[in-house]
């Protein structure tokens, strides 16, 4: 009987290892050590993106925070209380795969622009503010990426941004 029971906790040890890891691996967990050694101090590189159309007419430039840690990704535009216009925060991956984002603790509405690896826009997404008494757990938007831009809602309308459209990171100009 006992050495039943110690095989029975042995495999659930094993399954919930086995878990853990696909979990990591799919980036829903961070890996072991991943707030380890000095907190994110919010010190984010900054860049620009430039979106066109399909004929390379310039539609937009926006001034980004890069979010590449993951307690940057994590915090978002969390504690930030407005977004001027012109202004955003760009999250990077190292490879495609589906996101999803969390409206939480957000002050404000946005765009969430899911962006592939060519640099073509394959969803934008409207987010709202949480309301009074609301985390904004509740409010997800998910899509396939390699990048995700945050803007102010309606800045994408507002510049006749589409899906399809391109997305050009400036890699030379961090700052």
């Amino acid at each position: 009987m006992a050495l039943q029971r110690a095989l029975n906790v042995v495999g659930v040890i094993a399954v919930l290892a086995l878990v853990l890891t696909a979990a990591v691996a799919a980036g829903v967990v961070p890996p072991p050590g991943a707030f380890m050694g000095a907190p994110d101090n919010g010190d984010y590189e900054r860049t620009e993106v430039t979106i066109t159309n399909n004929c390379s007419q310039v539609l937009g430039t926006v001034d980004v925070r890069i979010a590449d840690t993951y307690q940057q990704k994590y915090t978002g535009l969390s504690n930030t209380t407005s977004l001027a216009n012109g202004s955003g925060m760009l999250f990077t991956y190292e490879e495609p795969a589906e996101h999803t984002y969390v409206m939480r603790e957000m002050d404000f509405p946005l765009d969430i622009v899911f962006i592939g690896a060519d640099g073509r826009i394959n969803a934008i997404e409207s987010a709202p503010a949480p309301g009074p008494n609301e985390n904004g757990e509740n409010i997800q938007r998910t899509g396939q990426a390699q990048y995700i831009l945050e803007v102010p809602r309606g800045w994408m309308a507002s510049h006749g941004i589409h899906v399809g459209h391109r997305v050009d990171i400036d890699r030379s100009d961090r700052r």
